[in-house]
C-alpha cells in the first residue's frame, strides 16, 4: 500500500496508468489481483487505546490498496461509529478493522445484573465481572451473594447473561 505520492518526475502520468490497467484486464489479471485508488479515513493525531478515533478527528487521505486486502481497511467515516482504537493508530496512516474495537458494555469491578433465563424462568442478581467485555464476549463473574464465579455472556444493556453448568 502507497500513501505518499511519488516525486513529479517519476511519477507516471494518468495515461499510462490507464494504458497499464487496461493491458491487466486484457491479459487476464486475476480479480484480486487489481488495486484500488481510494480516499481513505485516517486520524489526525495520535489516538490511543481505548480512545474513539472520530473524536480525536480523522481527514481523509488517498491511498493505492491491493484488491485481496481492500477487505481489511476502513474505507469509510461511517465505519468508524461506536468504535474504540485497539492500538495506538498513528496521524496519516490507514486504519486496519482489526486495529478498532467495540466499547466494553461490562466493566471489571463494577457490580452488574446477572440474568438467568430458561423456560419461562428468569432469575436476576447481581455480579462483579473480573474482567471488561463488549456485547457478545464470555465474561467471568462473581455473584456478590455466593461468591462463586461463573461464567457468562456481556449483553448490549450491560448485564451479563448467565447459563446452567
Amino acid at each position: 500500500m502507497t500513501g505518499t505520492p511519488l516525486p513529479l518526475p517519476l511519477r507516471p502520468s494518468r495515461a499510462a496508468r490507464l494504458c497499464a490497467a487496461g493491458l491487466l484486464v486484457l491479459l487476464g489479471a486475476p480479480l484480486g489481483a487489481r488495486a484500488a485508488d481510494l480516499n481513505m479515513p485516517v486520524p489526525t493525531t495520535v489516538v490511543y487505546p481505548g480512545q474513539s478515533v472520530l473524536d480525536k478527528g480523522v481527514m481523509a487521505m488517498r491511498f493505492t490498496v491491493p484488491g485481496d486486502r481492500l477487505s481489511a481497511y476502513v474505507v469509510e467515516e461511517g465505519m468508524l461509529r461506536n468504535r474504540l482504537a485497539r492500538r495506538t493508530l498513528l496521524p496519516n496512516q490507514p486504519i486496519l478493522l482489526s486495529d478498532l474495537k467495540s466499547p466494553d458494555t461490562v466493566t471489571a469491578g463494577v457490580p452488574t445484573k446477572l440474568v438467568y433465563r430458561e423456560d419461562g424462568l428468569l432469575i436476576t442478581g447481581m455480579g462483579t465481572p473480573l474482567q471488561s467485555a463488549g456485547a457478545g464476549q464470555a465474561v467471568r463473574v462473581r455473584n456478590i451473594d455466593s461468591g462463586v464465579t461463573i461464567a457468562g455472556i456481556a449483553m448490549e444493556d450491560g448485564s451479563i447473561e448467565v447459563s446452567a453448568q
